[in-house]
């Protein structure tokens, strides 16, 4: 009669335990068919690149500091003006970086300076280096000299620094302004008023000098 009982016993346990099972497939299964679901739908809106969250995306930095194959630099990479009088020597600074993550090596040239209407200046400019050499990130200073003591005041000049690595030109625009400049006025006080000073009521008196301490 005991062995009936708890035979019975475990057998109601067991289908307890069965039935509380299978509810729990039955609820956990339709969020698992939707999760997967919605990770389908996420993967192929992904693929076809409509997903409305944006994932973060890195670019590995690289040597190739060149513009698009599709873009042209521009015609003038940097703008330089000066302006100076006739019988002058001029010199005219300009660096040079490498903002590349390897070495490069540019050549330095320079254009004929000519005037609005074409003509040749009566002297041309001279640069005291035509190649440079840089590591990354370094930067070096190149000058240029003009010497203006046959040229004409109030005419403006105009040439193009070269800077050239392989294939293409890249330009610094230089303008050149000859004019005449005044300077600043200087007026010169009268030296008399050097000479008036003011004294103290003291310098009128004469007064004994005060004997110092006796040692003994």
């Amino acid at each position: 009669m005991e062995n009936n009982s708890s035979a019975r016993l475990q057998q109601t346990l067991t289908d307890n335990l069965k039935q509380i099972t299978d509810m729990s497939l039955s609820f956990a299964k339709p969020l698992m068919d939707n999760l997967v679901n919605n990770f389908s739908i996420l993967s192929q809106s992904a693929l076809a690149g409509n997903t409305p969250i944006k994932l973060p995306q890195f670019k590995l930095q690289s040597d190739d500091c060149c513009t698009s194959k599709n873009d042209c630099p521009p015609h003038c990479l940097s703008n330089i003006s000066r302006k100076a009088m006739v019988g002058e020597r001029i010199i005219v600074p300009f660096i040079i970086k490498n903002h590349c993550n390897t070495s490069k090596t540019y050549r330095v040239g320079v254009r004929e300076l000519k005037d609005l209407d074409g003509q040749l200046a009566p002297s041309q400019p001279v640069l005291n280096k035509t190649a440079v050499t840089l590591d990354a990130g370094q930067h070096e200073r190149i000058l240029m000299g003009i010497d203006l003591s046959k040229f004409s005041e109030g005419k403006i000049y105009a040439a193009e620094i070269v800077l050239r690595e392989k294939e293409y030109n890249q330009n610094v625009c230089f303008t050149l302004y000859v004019e005449d400049e005044e300077g600043v006025t200087v007026t010169p006080l009268d030296e008399k008023k050097y000479k008036l000073k003011w004294q103290s009521w003291k310098d009128h008196f004469y007064c004994e000098t005060r004997p110092g301490p006796q040692r003994s």
